[in-house]
């Protein structure tokens, strides 16, 4: 499992839309009211982030952060000329440091700032460095500043590379679970107790599926795609796509300290080289109902969904729906995300090979496909439900839409390309 959720670039931004630009740079016409114009925009990428609104204007660039989840704070981190290292938690919406925390010692992020891995805890107040310098040696920080950091160790360190990369991290601060790579894709899921720096022998794996999905070592195989977690942080659900079975989700407890392996998703064990191919449009994403959670596993370049109960770990729905004939043509590029899920828990949206499929989040059945000629990279839903955003393939445009029916709303031109897009909660 690996938590999403990264950073993004962009730089001065043009706005087009049905109607035209007005003298002043802003949109004129009925399409620049009918986009919400109170929607804040994260646009990210290796590069750095930068903060937008929905307007084109830029609000702030913060650099290369690390964004909680509701992108309330994001942690810059840097190395000085001395060799030592200090964390900045800055406000998103002004680019302010909020805090600062020194730490001795060369400290880096443990993702690439490209919407992949963060090193975040689920509620943020734990995060998980890499040293710059020591392969296998993390700094375990409290972000709040309360406790002091810890620094563990992993493997040897006179290695020139660490088979071991950051997983996840508990919200108590007290698992950090590591991904060890073997052979290819074999893998194996394993924890170190922060309290004591030990990693702890064995590894964690689903007893139950030890015939499919790992052997009686623990040594799974798999390629990572996307992650998700459940409504209170405890599970972590994550899509990898086995070499010979296709795709399943390996859903790890962070508390508990053990794995279950969900093995119900529409083509797993009967995946064929389309499928394969077509692996990184597979996400995993929360969606909040009135009624409960629920954690929806989609791929709109297949036309697959299902619905996963999370407390009970369990597939409860699956579907297909149509979408143009899949090839086995691969792109270029992760989605991420891939799906979201309207703020209301009602509407499940999926990127496909072209277009953006929606469908209804409660019998997962096929409403509507926006932009059907286009191929997008990134999706995020305004807080009020209006609005959908998809960032293009290209990573060159944000499209807005009449979230509800499709409808153009305003086209931004970025002038620097991006990688992914997220909207910070109200």
């Amino acid at each position: 499992m690996r938590l999403l959720l990264g950073s993004l670039a962009g730089a001065a931004i043009v706005a087009t839309a049905c109607g035209s630009l007005a003298e002043n740079g802003s949109l004129a016409g009925p399409s620049a009211s009918a986009a919400t114009s109170k929607n804040t925009l994260i646009v990210g990428g290796r590069d750095g982030v930068r903060v937008m609104d929905s307007g084109g204007k830029q609000i702030a660039d913060l650099g290369r952060v690390i964004g909680t989840a509701d992108w309330r704070y994001a942690f810059a981190v840097a190395i000085d000329s001395s060799g030592n290292t200090t964390l900045r938690t800055v406000d998103p919406g002004s680019a302010a440091t909020v805090r600062g925390l020194p730490l001795a010692g060369r400290w880096e992020a443990v993702g690439g700032y490209d919407g992949g891995p963060t090193g975040l805890s689920h509620d943020g107040r734990w995060l998980a460095l890499t040293a710059a310098d020591v392969p296998g040696r993390f700094a375990i920080v409290d972000t709040t500043g309360g406790v002091q950091p810890r620094v563990v160790n992993v493997g040897p360190s006179e290695l020139s590379t660490s088979r071991f990369a950051f997983d996840a991290i508990s919200d108590n601060g007290e698992s950090l679970y590591l991904i060890e790579h073997l052979v290819g894709t074999q893998y194996r899921v394993r924890v170190l107790d922060v309290r004591s720096g030990l990693l702890l022998p064995g590894a964690i794996i689903d007893v139950k599926q030890l015939a499919s999905t790992a052997d009686a070592n623990g040594v799974m195989s798999g390629t990572y795609t996307s992650s998700a977690a459940g409504p209170n942080g405890q599970w972590f659900f994550s899509v990898y796509l086995h070499p010979a079975m296709g795709p399943y989700v390996h859903a790890l407890n962070t508390t508990s300290r053990i794995a279950e392996c969900i093995l119900d998703l529409p083509t797993f064990g009967k995946a064929g080289q389309v499928e394969m191919a077509k692996q990184p449009y597979w996400a995993v994403v929360l969606g909040k109902q009135l009624t409960g959670s629920r954690v929806y596993a989609v791929n709109g370049a297949l036309g697959e969904a299902a619905v996963i109960d999370p407390e009970a770990v369990k597939v409860t729905r699956t579907s297909t729906f149509k979408v143009p004939r899949p090839t086995q043509a691969t792109t270029g590029f992760v989605p991420r995300p891939a799906a979201a899920v309207s703020p209301d828990g009602y509407r499940l949206y999926a990127l496909g090979d072209k277009g953006i499929f929606v469908l209804d989040a409660m019998d997962l059945s096929l409403r509507a496909t926006f932009e059907p000629s286009s191929s997008f990279r990134s999706l995020a839903v305004a807080p009020d439900n209006a609005t959908l955003y998809a960032l293009t393939s290209d990573g060159a445009t944000i499209v807005a839409l009449d979230a509800r029916t499709g409808r153009p709303l305003t086209t931004l031109t970025l002038s620097a390309t991006a990688d992914y897009l997220a909207i910070p909660s109200r």
